[in-house]
């Protein structure tokens, strides 16, 4: 492997400082939003921002099933976006859940179906790096 292009290390230090500079704000962001909503937030479009996670969810799996088959090593960011796209799933449906039955059903699928799915993805993401 070569050495890098002085521009181009130059721009990947910026980035990089820039994307560290986001999460610290982010960071602030989190500790206000927490103090205002105190846990309780009203959310329109609730059942569409719920279908529209999992509409991304299949098209993710379809492409990173569609990649896989063409052995292509574009499958390991299909993958990883899946897996990523699951874990989001299990926190919201587990976080969001109301008490009882409903929240221990959201915790069983969230324990045996997403996280493995998203194990297996991230797995199956890493390796695909190697095709």
């Amino acid at each position: 492997m070569g050495t890098e292009h002085p521009a181009a290390e130059r721009t990947r230090r910026l980035l990089a400082a820039g994307l560290l500079v986001v999460a610290v704000l982010l960071f602030g962001w989190l500790l206000v939003l927490g103090a205002v909503t105190r846990g309780q937030a009203e959310v329109r479009n609730w059942s569409t921002a719920w279908v529209g996670m999992d509409v991304l969810q299949v098209a993710g799996l379809l492409a990173t099933g569609r990649l896989l088959v063409r052995r292509s090593r574009l499958t390991a960011l299909a993958a990883a976006a899946s897996a990523t796209l699951l874990l989001l799933d299990a926190w919201f449906d587990v976080m969001t859940a109301d008490g009882g039955g409903a929240w221990y059903t959201a915790l069983a699928m969230a324990l045996l179906v997403e996280l493995p799915a998203a194990l297996g993805l991230g797995a199956l993401a890493r390796s695909a790096l190697d095709w």
